[in-house]
């Protein structure tokens, strides 16, 4: 199964949003420190790895996305 880059887009930024959401709720005192940390620590992960695949990505289906590394 390949991942499109509409895909590895849609992940990247439910994931910033994670982020985001967790820190602005953390900073205006809604969430407690540890639920914001646990929060970015899982989402940031998978940010990270669906951006690079996004960036790699190619427009049509083309075969397999290109090895980025661990």
């Amino acid at each position: 199964m390949t991942m499109k880059k509409q895909t590895a887009g849609a992940v990247t930024v439910a994931a910033a949003m994670v982020c985001v959401a967790a820190s602005a709720g953390w900073r205006l005192g809604l969430i407690e420190t540890w639920i914001a940390i646990v929060l970015n620590v899982v989402a940031f992960p998978f940010f990270l790895v669906a951006l690079g695949l996004w960036w790699n990505a190619a427009e049509k289906e083309e075969g397999d996305t290109p090895f980025i590394g661990y």
